[in-house]
């Protein structure tokens, strides 16, 4: 795999938010390689700032589709409210 590949771009569909005193936690859909490092986190200046989490790097394991959560801090959000531009939908079970 080449380490100049280029950065890959999806708004990705959340299938869970929650927002703690200190980090806000996402849920989404992982065949077993998805990290908080496959995500950026873009804000578009408005009141409440709007927030879009952006997938850069595809999950090509392997792993049957299963739901995980990701964890961000409120300084990497840029706001502790926000309204958020993803998508929702259910998603997969989560792995036991």
């Amino acid at each position: 795999m080449s380490t100049t590949a280029k950065e890959s771009r999806s708004v990705e569909t959340l299938h869970g938010l929650a927002v703690t005193e200190t980090k806000v936690i996402i849920t989404v859909t992982s065949t077993g390689c998805t990290d908080e490092s496959d995500f950026k986190i873009e804000v578009a200046e408005s009141l409440p700032p709007l927030i879009t989490f952006i997938r850069v790097k595809p999950d090509f394991c392997e792993v049957a589709p299963h739901s995980v959560d990701l964890s961000f801090s409120l300084k990497e959000v840029g706001a502790a409210e926000f309204k958020v531009a993803n998508p929702f939908a259910p998603g997969p079970r989560r792995l036991q």
